[in-house]
């Protein structure tokens, strides 16, 4: 698999196809049409790639960042939104706002960056949704009336079909992020806790104690720190006084 999907939300995973942002260079998982036909299909949206091309890739980056600034800005504004415009605007994303550095002051939101933020997700969640459609097998070798109905009546196995272009994935994501951001979930984003991640997800754990995006990756890796630190330090040899010897 090329991509990750550590929260169970597709919209804040889709965010995360940007990795690291605030590295001086972050890992960007969006690189070529392919690579978002991949984030498609492996996420479970369609069940066969939808053969994106540069603009549908030029459209998610849009999307993406777009709805990047808006979860920062719920989250406390973390991340530099003076260039969203331009960045919304840019045909292959080169010109996204570069990501505040670790440590860095707060930037205050621009009202009129986040609510042309705001009209791009609603442009995009406005648009035609994913095709499912239920597909059935015959309930009965003999007998068999209407396609996928036995002579008894019952249907036989189902399983749902997803298809669709790449515009109809993406309304679908940006769907989603509306539910998130209009509803009582939105109290529930939060960020990773491991300084290099910036993948964004919700807490709905018990007591909202959740730290990590993932505990398998970044959970077990600051743990892991954690231990060789804390061994480093107890496994410091100490100096002692020699042993005096008496006759």
């Amino acid at each position: 698999m090329n991509h990750a999907f550590p929260c169970g939300t597709l919209a804040l995973d889709f965010l995360g196809t940007l990795r690291a942002r605030r590295n001086p260079v972050p890992a960007e998982k969006l690189g070529t049409p392919g690579l978002l036909d991949d984030w498609f299909v492996e996420s479970g949206m369609f069940d066969a790639a939808p053969h994106a091309d540069e603009a549908d890739l030029a459209a998610a980056l849009e999307l993406r960042e777009s709805l990047y600034a808006l979860v920062e800005d719920r989250l406390g504004g973390r991340a530099a939104l003076a260039a969203l415009s331009e960045a919304a605007a840019s045909a292959t994303g080169a010109a996204l706002a570069a990501p505040a550095a670790s440590g860095a002051a707060v930037v205050p939101a621009d009202p009129a960056a986040l609510a042309e933020a705001v009209a791009v997700l609603n442009r995009y969640a406005a648009q035609p949704p994913v095709i499912v459609q239920l597909e059935v097998g015959v309930a009965g070798s003999a007998g068999a009336g209407s396609a996928g109905v036995g002579s008894s009546g019952g249907l036989g196995a189902a399983v749902t079909r997803r298809s669709g272009t790449a515009a109809q994935g993406l309304a679908a994501v940006a769907r989603e992020a509306v539910e998130i951001l209009g509803g009582p979930d939105a109290a529930l984003l939060r960020e990773c806790g491991r300084p290099e991640c910036t993948q964004v997800y919700l807490d709905r754990s018990r007591g909202h104690r959740r730290e990590w995006c993932a505990m398998r990756t970044c959970g077990n890796r600051v743990k892991v720190s954690a231990y060789r630190s804390r061994h480093r330090t107890t496994s410091t040899p100490t100096s002692s006084a020699p042993s005096t010897t008496h006759a």
